[in-house]
């Protein structure tokens, strides 16, 4: 059956896109915004920093709660906090009669804390409810609706930014969100009855994830390199304000027009990795978008400019991206169900907690030096990842259920 005939496919797309569109311009307004207050450069570090090590924490506990309860519900409750979130901070800015910097701190941490349940949850969610000839189908159309959703959502912020209050793009922003909890509900749904036999802690259920991957090594290391674009492009979400602010002189058009280019090349790795997966191998796939991304952040330090880093951001959207689709096919094809979102879970964790350091890192190398710094950082952050997936190619594609913990199924 093709992908776009499945009811349940088109709704799950259809509730990506109307979130995407909504929170995309959001989350280019608000850290603009934030880094033009008082001390804004260091507040927007050290709160992504703090707020990175805070999600850390309690990623256990998030997944217990994709594990053990129902995705659709835990998605649905994801909707209805971020609706509040926004709500709030309106009503805050309205009493207070301007945008204070807690206002923006409130709204993009609530947003990265969501964001943090959204992924595992409905990466899970997809995989039960989907067959699993559709995966690899699913992978790529999720990232051509995203990355076209975002490229709206940049080219709607590039022209918002410095002509609408935040209110009007909060309010837009839930009313998003609003109309994607609704085409989530017509979502036909029962969920998997093996999960319901899962008991213990939440720290339990992580370290249940983790002995899954220890006894499959290989396969534990290559997932872990292609997360390690995505831990570079997270920091890099925190460098590219300062870089077109600080070394390009350039205003918030250039940095709406980053998110379209970015969404661009994105949307490119939707449309060919699917296929080119098919062809070459997974593997293969991964290693080349891996490299794509490590070989685009360089060009950044070394030629400093607006056309420079408008294609190196497409190169980056279509590593990055290209990389997911991979890892999200590959880890779908030889992890349990039931053992899916503990294991993505464990690496979300892995990546926060490497998030929490190299931004502090880079948040003190933008202040002792400037902003070109901190692309050597993602670029050596990228290249580890591409050693890694290379020295470890060589294991078992499909599902494995160990019969003892000790036992090695590379």
């Amino acid at each position: 059956m093709n992908l776009w005939q499945d009811p349940k496919a088109r709704l799950i797309l259809t509730g990506n896109f109307l979130l995407v569109v909504g929170s995309g311009i959001t989350w280019v307004a608000v850290p603009w915004l934030l880094i033009h207050q008082p001390n804004g450069d260091a507040i927007f570090g050290l709160s992504n920093s703090a707020l990175t090590l805070l999600i850390f924490l309690l990623l256990p506990f998030l997944g217990k709660a994709i594990d053990r309860h129902s995705r659709k519900k835990v998605l649905i409750l994801y909707y209805a906090v971020g609706i509040s979130t926004n709500l709030f901070v309106i009503a805050m800015i309205l009493l207070q009669g301007h945008v204070a910097p807690w206002h923006l701190v409130v709204s993009i941490s609530m947003g990265s804390l969501g964001i943090s349940v959204y992924y595992p949850v409905q990466f899970a969610f997809n995989q039960e409810v989907l067959a699993r000839d559709q995966y690899s189908a699913l992978s790529g159309a999720i990232e051509v609706q995203w990355q076209a959703g975002a490229m709206i959502a940049g080219g709607l912020a590039s022209f918002l930014i410095s002509r609408t209050p935040l209110t009007w793009i909060l309010l837009f922003d839930t009313g998003t969100f609003t109309a994607a909890l609704v085409v989530l509900a017509f979502v036909p749904y029962r969920r998997n009855s093996s999960l319901d036999a899962n008991v213990g802690s939440a720290w339990k259920l992580m370290l249940e994830g983790l002995g899954y991957l220890r006894v499959r090594p290989r396969l534990s290391a290559v997932l872990f390199g292609s997360y390690l674009p995505f831990l570079g492009i997270m920091i890099g979400g925190y460098l590219l304000p300062l870089f077109i602010k600080i070394t390009l002189h350039a205003g918030p058009e250039v940095y709406g027009f980053a998110e379209v280019f970015y969404s661009l090349g994105a949307l490119l790795a939707g449309l060919i990795v699917p296929s080119l997966g098919d062809r070459i191998g997974w593997l293969a796939t991964l290693l080349l978008t891996v490299g794509c991304y490590t070989v685009s952040v360089v060009v950044n330090p070394l030629c400093p400019g607006v056309v420079v880093l408008l294609g190196s951001l497409v190169l980056q959207g279509l590593g990055n991206a290209g990389s997911r689709v991979a890892r999200s096919t590959m880890a779908l094809q030889a992890i349990p169900n039931e053992l899916i979102g503990r294991v993505n879970l464990f690496y979300s964790a892995l990546e926060r907690l490497l998030r929490a350091i190299f931004l502090a890192v880079v948040t003190r190398q933008v202040a002792t030096t400037d902003p070109k710094s901190g692309y050597w950082t993602m670029a050596s952050i990228g290249l580890t990842g591409w050693i890694t997936i290379f020295c470890c190619r060589r294991f078992r594609h499909e599902k494995v259920i160990p019969a003892f913990p000790s036992e090695e199924v590379l």
